[in-house]
This record gives C-alpha cells, sequence and structure tokens, in this order.
C-alpha cells in the first residue's frame, strides 16, 4: 500500500493548510437527492405540469451527457422561479433526517481545517459543526483571509434569494466582481482542497476544477479527491492536470463507509482500509500554520448532535399596487434582517413572467411564518387584500403565523377584523404622517427584527 499521498494529505491538514469541498455525495448518504436525481425529479415535474415536451427533452440531454448545471437551468425556464424553488426547497429538506457519518467525519476536523466549501443547500454541515462555524452564503473580499466558516455556494435552505444554481448565477455569485476574483484565486493558489462526496463526473466539478487550474496561473498547489475505484484515464488525466492526486477507496460494501474512516484517521495512525494512487503533478505549498491561527478546539460534548439551527423566518407582505413605492422602501431597512439570515422576504413582486400568480400568492401566504399587512386606504379597498386578511387571521387564529399591521398612509384601520393587533409605527401615526419617513421605517424594523428574534427560534 503506497502510503505518500495520505501523508501529504495528512501533512497539509495538521499544518492548518486543507480545506474541505463538500459535493452532494456527503448528502446523499442520508438519503438525500444527488444533483442528477434532483434534475431527475425537476424533469418529472415539469412533465407533470404539461411543459412543452421539446422542452422535457431538452432537460432529459442534458442530464444524460452529466450537464447538470444546464439541466437544472433548463427545469427552473420551464417550471418557473416560484414552482422550481419549491420543488427544491421540499426535496432538499433534511428536517427529521439524521446527519450523516460522512458530514460529522468532516466536523471532527475542525480543530486544524480551515474551512468547508459546499455545493450542498441543506443543513446537514451546519449541524454536524453543531453551529460553532459560521455560514457564509454570500462570501466577501476577504474570505480567504478567513478562518472556521462553511461557504455555502449554491446557498441555503429556506433562503431562496441566496441560491445558485444556472451558469450564469454562479460566475455572478462566485467570481461576478475582480475582488472576489482575486480572493478566490489566493485561496486556491494557497491552500489545498480535499474533494469529498463529487463523482467527479459532471460539469458541476469540471466548472470547479477549470477555475482551480486559471486561478494558479497554471501552477496548481496540491490538491486531493476521494474516490471509489475505477476512474477512467481522461478523467484521471483531467485531474491530475488540476494539481488533483487521488485517494482510491476499495467500497467494498458499495456505502463509501472507508471514506469517513479515512478523513477520520487524518490525525491518528493511517487508515488499513485505504489503497491510494496517485501521479506527481506540478506545484506544491508550505504551511500557513505560523501566519494563521488555528481554530479553536471546542470541548467534547456528549449525547446526540443538537437541532439544526433555525431557518430564516419567511416574510410575506399583503400590500396595494398603489404602494408599491412603499413596500419597497420598507424592504431596503429590512436589508440587514435578510444578509443577516434572520429573514427570507416575498412579496407578489417577485412573481415572474408566467406563473400562475394566484397560486404562487396563496402558496407563499400558506407558507408565511410572519404576515406584513401595509395598511393604507387603497389596500382596504383592495379585494385581494382582504381574502389576504381573512386567511392571515385564520391562520393566526391556529398558532400557525404571526401578523402585523403596519400603518402607511392615513385610514379607518380600527374597524376592520385586525384592529385588535398591535400596529406599528406603536403611535399608530402612519408612516407618511412623519416628518421623517425613514425614521418611521426604521421603527418599523426595529419592531420586526423583536418579532422575529421572539419566533426564530422554533422554527426548523
Amino acid at each position: 500500500m503506497d502510503e505518500e499521498i495520505l501523508e501529504q494529505l495528512r501533512e497539509r491538514y495538521t499544518s492548518g493548510n486543507l480545506i474541505v469541498f463538500a459535493g452532494a455525495g456527503v448528502s446523499a448518504a442520508a438519503g438525500m437527492p444527488t444533483w442528477k436525481q434532483l434534475a431527475e425529479k425537476l424533469r418529472d415535474r415539469a412533465r407533470r405540469r404539461s411543459a412543452d415536451p421539446a422542452v422535457i427533452d431538452e432537460i432529459q440531454q442534458y442530464i444524460s451527457s452529466n450537464q447538470l448545471i444546464n439541466a437544472l437551468s433548463a427545469a427552473r425556464l420551464a417550471l418557473g422561479p416560484q414552482d422550481f424553488n419549491w420543488t427544491v426547497d421540499k426535496e432538499l429538506d433534511d428536517t427529521g433526517r439524521d446527519v450523516p457519518e460522512l458530514a460529522r467525519a468532516i466536523a471532527a476536523l475542525k480543530p486544524k481545517l480551515k474551512a468547508v466549501l459546499t455545493t450542498n443547500i441543506d443543513r446537514f454541515l451546519e449541524r454536524a459543526f453543531q453551529g460553532e462555524w459560521r455560514m457564509v452564503d454570500r462570501p466577501a473580499g476577504d474570505v480567504a483571509m478567513d478562518r472556521c466558516f462553511i461557504l455555502k455556494l449554491h446557498g441555503t435552505l429556506r433562503a431562496w434569494d441566496t441560491w445558485v444554481f444556472s451558469r450564469d448565477q454562479y460566475d455572478r455569485a462566485i467570481f461576478g466582481s475582480p475582488l472576489l476574483q482575486d480572493a478566490f484565486g489566493a485561496l486556491y493558489r494557497t491552500h489545498s482542497i480535499l474533494f469529498v462526496g463529487f463523482g467527479l463526473a459532471d460539469d458541476n466539478i469540471d466548472q470547479t476544477l477549470a477555475r482551480v487550474r486559471a486561478l494558479s496561473g497554471g501552477q496548481p498547489p496540491m490538491h486531493f479527491a476521494l474516490l471509489p475505484k475505477g476512474v477512467p484515464p481522461f478523467r484521471r488525466r483531467l485531474l491530475e492536470e488540476s494539481g488533483v492526486r487521488l485517494i482510491v477507496y476499495e467500497n467494498q460494501a458499495g456505502d463509501h463507509a472507508e471514506v469517513a474512516q479515512i478523513l477520520l484517521g487524518l490525525d491518528a495512525a493511517p487508515s488499513p482500509v485505504l489503497t491510494a494512487t496517485w501521479s506527481q503533478g506540478p506545484g506544491s505549498i508550505g504551511s500557513i500554520r505560523d501566519i494563521l491561527p488555528v481554530c479553536p478546539s471546542p470541548a467534547p460534548q456528549a449525547g446526540p448532535l443538537p437541532h439544526a439551527a433555525p431557518r430564516p423566518v419567511r416574510v410575506f407582505f399583503s400590500y396595494a399596487s398603489r404602494d408599491e413605492e412603499l413596500l419597497a422602501r420598507l424592504e431596503a431597512q429590512m436589508t440587514p434582517l435578510r444578509r443577516e439570515g434572520l429573514i427570507a422576504l416575498w412579496h407578489s413582486g417577485k412573481i415572474g413572467a408566467g406563473e400562475d400568480t394566484e397560486r404562487a400568492i396563496g402558496e407563499q401566504l400558506e407558507a408565511a411564518d410572519l404576515i406584513l399587512l401595509l395598511v393604507s386606504a387603497s389596500y382596504l379597498a383592495s379585494e385581494q387584500g382582504d381574502a389576504q386578511v381573512a386567511r392571515a387571521m385564520e391562520r393566526r387564529a391556529a398558532g400557525q403565523a404571526v401578523v402585523v399591521p403596519i400603518l402607511l398612509r392615513p385610514c379607518d384601520w380600527e374597524t376592520t377584523r385586525f384592529a385588535e393587533l398591535q400596529a406599528v409605527p406603536r403611535d399608530k401615526k402612519p408612516v407618511t404622517k412623519w416628518p421623517d419617513e425613514d425614521e418611521a421605517f426604521l421603527q418599523v424594523v426595529r419592531e420586526i427584527r423583536a418579532v422575529v428574534t421572539k419566533l426564530r427560534p422554533s422554527l426548523r
């Protein structure tokens, strides 16, 4: 057994120079669909929605050729953003599922691990790390200098506005600015990456490896990939040209159990279940142990993992079209809440072309945790607004949602069915009657933050 490549991986881990890049296989171990299986489920839903057969054929062609980014993009176009998001959210919801052993093994490396990157939007990794590492879905330009974080390249569950599924979205989200491109270039040039849970046979990973080659300036550092036996020669060559050394395991039982053992063995003696193959590629990097701090190692905790971190509060705006400008100003004031991952906002202005408007509004109203009524004379005169108020109050009475009236313009709202509720601003002075409307919106947002803070711990 050739131990040399395993020793190289172990050295990079112990030096604090290793980043784990977790693919869909990490979540698949808990029964979640792979990217290919997700694309197939979306294809089937588009077929049930009576999409154009030519569109279904196109999605299938992308799936068959492992062009999964294109397959997901075509499915999103066929279903519309709303239906696509709901389907993905449902299929990738990890609520009630046990954290897979592989995710726990990655978390066990946290004392010396630099960071974790992942294309998974579920919350298994956050749960495995027990909230001790912060989750990042919008990287800053100094990401290469940071440590102890989980960077979710495709966004995170429930926060639909963070999701990245299409090729152009990926480029804009991760490489859309020169500052971020420089940061990721530094990350790839100065750290070793261990690919875990990737089949390394689709364009998702091909795109990442192409970035590795491009950003490494022709001199890629030593990267690693854990793979079962059977990598074809051409695929092996592509990996080697990207500076990837292959750690091949037997997978005799077909459940990839050896992967967790290999990871857990990085800080211990070599694992006997491993067979390793490697090819000497260009480039190598030294230890950065002396210039970067090591993540603190928390005290061991007994017992089962705690519950998943609370998800963002789903906020639904009920408003009249005449008040769209005031809605936009309120939404802007709520940006810090959204960026902190505390809320996920929705209003009918987010409905895409060709979508079923009534259905989209109904689905979002039923899913909302916090319903904000933007009150004005126009709103009270709206039949749609009246129907939404009726359903909102029903859900409130059933303990399913919180309802907060926000007074935008003067009107006779104290005779309505929601008059019993505490409205904001608290002095019952509508926003447009304040000398400074921004100050009024600020008070409203502070009240909303208090509601969100109280509500969020109960959400999973």
